[in-house]
């Protein structure tokens, strides 16, 4: 059953606290949150936020910047129409791949398969996410998973 008071929007700059609270709350990294090359969307419910999605994109590419769904709202598969939402913009903005840093969960039913932590600092060198480790900082995640959107990719 879907729930028809749903609303997946487009963030704007005003949007950015409501996203960072998203993703505190569902204990994701906030640094660079909504940066420059970066597309945001808030989830609402009647017209109060209750999730948020973002992707940081490079060319030809993109990489999942977060998927979240405040607590009291979870569990009716909201999680899912986020990324497949971020997974269609991004396939409609002609990407060939989505690839996503996680610490834990089995990816593949949303059609992502495990692959080297290179290949995604190769393919998007300029994301956030990826700058951020580079300089230093932290492995975003403990594996690092791909969605090919070629031709012929499987779908979920």
């Amino acid at each position: 059953m879907t729930d028809q008071n749903i609303q997946i929007r487009l963030a704007t700059a005003s949007d950015k606290d409501t996203v960072v609270r998203v993703f505190h709350d569902a204990g994701l990294d906030t640094d660079e949150a909504m940066a420059t090359g970066t597309t945001y969307w808030v989830m609402e419910r009647g017209g109060q936020p209750i999730g948020a999605i973002g992707l940081e994109h490079g060319d030809g590419a993109s990489l999942l910047r977060g998927a979240a769904v405040m607590p009291d709202a979870r569990g009716g598969g909201l999680g899912r129409r986020l990324i497949m939402s971020a997974i269609e913009y991004a396939q409609g903005r002609g990407d060939r791949a989505v690839y996503m840093f996680s610490s834990g969960g089995d990816w593949s039913t949303f059609g992502f398969t495990q692959v080297p932590m290179a290949l995604v600092m190769g393919d998007i060198p300029d994301a956030p996410q990826v700058k951020a480790y580079r300089s230093g900082g932290q492995r975003p995640g403990d594996t690092t998973w791909m969605r090919d959107l070629t031709s012929g990719a499987s779908k979920a």
